[in-house]
């Protein structure tokens, strides 16, 4: 008999529901998925009163919460409906013709999808996620599920500067890489892109003279953009920002700020060189230009004998001309990690007041996940076996290019990614349609700047580009 009403029928076809279900499956699930497939079934109809809390929990021996439980999914779930003083009733199901909501629909091309792709990883040579290894994903895991049985709720929404305890922990790490940084002077974020928009957003009004590089990661002109600042391209040279070109920009437009990369920079994988960075502070201090540092990708450069001597500016230059934004989403994942924002008081005073609009208690689990990992040394181990990884797939990247024969040259800078170009008088916007139609999502340089001359570069992620897709860019070119 169905579980229709009268309350006192029999439910036949939940109870073989509930014996034909998985061991593991809790009670209140399988009271839940009996009631749903009576009513896929159109054993309930819609309208229909479903049987009494103390009805169900009488006929299934378990207690009024688990039932209570079970309809309250059925509510989330749109199955069913409650009115006060009355009972629980099937709701009438959304027509399969009639669209919950319309997402929208990004070009082929859009950047964006580099970031937020259905494309699986190994298809996705242009992606900016960095493929951890198996087991770093497990660490991860494992961590995330200890930190979430240890927090508890004390109905606050924490401190909206962040968790004092990681950015005790962050003053540390940075400390040990010869950085001082004030506690006061640090703040956290919910990640590296969210520090660099609320930089922007404290620091800077619509129609501000700003410079970007280019090319330059698409995230950098959105937040820009988003701002109405008006900016102006500097070129970026295989030693960093092209310091001609910045002091001629500077005397023609007297910019109020520079967002750059000092070390790893998206999409071209260099970083400025030391000679070059004290020239870059000296034209800072000259033309009051601030610079904006998105050193997100610091923890990945190679260290050891021989390695190049890079580092974030504010190591060279303190915090009077530099802001310096921090992240780990490439050596944690991106779902997990935090940002931070560092600067001096001047500038911190409006960073801190505008922090609170990107979220009052979003990241708290996030911030002690990242803490535990600091803490406990997980982190600095973390990193090495990271930087071996990519040192690892770079090599055979490089190996699997020269084999096949494709003319662009790899620049050894270490890091994510490889940018070169295709070759002269190749448009590699052209090459990634034409990868996208064999399922392919490519990094072509219009993704990262405007200017024609680098029309025949792209970007490849070393963790996710294999022999396959390199032998369709072959078959593409």
């Amino acid at each position: 008999m169905s579980l229709a009403h009268p309350d006192d029928h029999d439910s036949s076809n939940m109870t073989r529901a509930a014996a034909d279900a998985p061991a593991d499956m809790t009670i209140m699930e399988r009271i839940y998925r009996g009631v749903v497939e009576e009513i896929d079934a159109g054993v309930l109809l819609p309208g229909q009163r479903l049987p009494s809390v103390r009805t169900m929990s009488a006929r299934h021996r378990v207690s009024r919460d688990t039932i209570v439980r079970a309809y309250d999914k059925l509510i989330a779930n749109g199955q069913a409906y409650a009115v006060r003083g009355a009972g629980f009733y099937v709701r009438e199901a959304t027509p399969a013709d009639r669209p919950i909501t319309t997402p929208a629909v990004l070009p082929p091309l859009d950047p964006s999808r580099l970031i937020h792709s259905d494309h699986p990883l190994d298809r996705t040579p242009g992606s900016g996620i960095l493929r951890h290894e198996e087991s770093a994903q497990a660490e991860v895991a494992k961590v995330a599920r200890a930190v979430t049985a240890a927090i508890g709720s004390d109905g606050t929404y924490g401190n909206p500067l962040g968790y004092l305890p990681l950015r005790q922990a962050l003053c540390d790490k940075l400390k040990g890489e010869g950085i001082e940084v004030p506690l006061d002077q640090l703040v956290t974020t919910p990640g590296a892109v969210a520090g660099l928009s609320l930089v922007i957003r404290a620091l800077l009004r619509p129609g501000t003279s700003v410079l970007y590089e280019r090319p330059c990661s698409f995230i950098h002109l959105q937040v820009l953009m988003a701002q109405g600042a008006s900016g102006i391209g500097v070129p970026r040279q295989a030693d960093g920002p092209d310091l001609e070109a910045l002091r001629t920009l500077c005397e023609r437009h007297r910019p109020y700020l520079f967002l750059l990369s000092s070390v790893l920079h998206n999409p071209t994988g260099t970083s400025i060189a030391p000679h070059k960075v004290h020239k870059l502070l000296e034209i800072a201090a000259e033309f009051d230009l601030l610079l904006v540092d998105d050193a997100s990708y610091a923890d990945l450069l190679p260290t050891g004998p021989g390695t190049y001597a890079a580092a974030p500016l504010m190591r060279f230059g303190g915090l009077r001309r530099v802001i310096h934004v921090g992240g780990f989403s490439h050596t944690i994942a991106p779902a997990v990690a935090p940002g931070f924002v560092v600067a001096d008081e001047s500038r911190m005073q409006f960073i801190r007041y505008f922090r609170p609009i990107q979220g009052l208690g979003n990241t708290i689990i996030q911030e002690r996940l990242l803490y535990r990992f600091l803490h406990e040394g997980l982190y600095r181990r973390r990193c090495d076996r990271v930087r071996a990884h990519l040192a690892r797939c770079s090599m055979g990247l490089r190996r699997t290019i020269t084999d096949i024969g494709l003319p662009f040259a790899v620049p050894p800078a270490g890091g994510l990614f490889l940018w070169g170009s295709l070759g002269d008088g190749i448009d590699a916007t052209e090459v990634a349609t034409r990868m996208l139609a064999r399922t392919y999502l490519t990094a072509p340089a219009v993704h990262f700047t405007r200017y024609a001359d680098l029309r025949s570069y792209m970007r490849f992620n070393v963790t996710t580009t294999n022999a396959n897709t390199l032998a369709a860019l072959a078959n593409c070119l």
